[in-house]
C-alpha cells in the first residue's frame, strides 16, 4: 500500500517510476509501510455539562484573548506510542496561546493546557472558549475550573464541527 504513495511523491519531485518499481526496491530493501489507523479507539465517558454555540461560527476576533479554541490532536510517534497534544488557538491572530503534550487524553490535560494560556495571556474576564463536546471539555473538573476562572464555554453541536447555529447545541445541567 505504502508504495503507491512513493511513487506518487517521486513523480511529484520529478523522478518517473512505476508502482511496480518501487514495489520492487521496497522489497529488495525490506522497506515496509507502516499504517495507523486513522483514530484511536477510547472509551466514552459520560457529559458532566454540555454548552451552547456562542461562536455559532463567527471564527474571529476583534481583539487578543476574546475567543480562543481548544482541541486535542493525536500524535503517532516513531517508536509506535500514541501521545495527544493539547492547543488553544487565539482567533484574533490565529496565534498557539499554549499547547502541551502528553500519553495521556484527559481534563487535566486541557485544564493544564488552558492554565498556561490563563498565566501567559491574563486575559480579561468574559474569554469565549469554543470546543468539540468531548468528555474532556464537558467533564465537571473542567468546567468547574472554566466557571471559576469567568471562561465562559461554547461547544459545537455532537458530531458536527461544523454547526450553524446556536440552537442546535443543549443545554444540560
Amino acid at each position: 500500500m505504502g508504495y503507491r504513495m512513493i511513487q506518487r511523491r517521486l513523480t511529484h519531485e520529478g523522478h518517473l517510476c512505476s508502482q511496480v518499481t518501487v514495489y520492487k526496491y521496497m522489497k529488495e530493501l525490506g522497506l515496509r509501510s507502516i499504517v495507523f489507523k486513522r483514530k484511536p479507539p477510547y472509551v466514552k465517558g459520560k457529559k458532566h455539562r454540555v454548552f451552547p454555540n456562542v461562536l455559532a461560527r463567527e471564527f474571529t476576533a476583534e481583539y487578543p484573548n476574546q475567543r480562543w479554541c481548544i482541541d486535542f490532536t493525536y500524535l503517532h510517534l516513531a517508536s509506535g506510542q500514541l501521545h495527544y497534544n493539547c492547543s488553544i488557538l487565539d482567533l484574533n491572530n490565529r496565534r498557539i496561546v499554549a499547547t502541551r503534550t502528553a500519553s495521556y487524553i484527559t481534563a487535566d490535560l486541557a485544564i493544564e493546557t488552558l492554565q498556561m494560556a490563563l498565566h501567559k495571556c491574563s486575559p480579561k474576564k468574559g474569554l469565549v472558549l469554543h470546543s468539540d463536546q468531548g468528555v474532556q471539555f464537558t467533564s465537571k473538573s473542567f468546567t468547574e475550573f472554566c466557571s471559576k476562572n469567568g471562561i465562559i464555554q461554547s461547544m459545537s453541536a455532537s458530531g458536527c464541527p461544523f454547526e450553524e447555529k446556536s440552537e442546535k447545541s443543549t443545554l444540560k445541567s
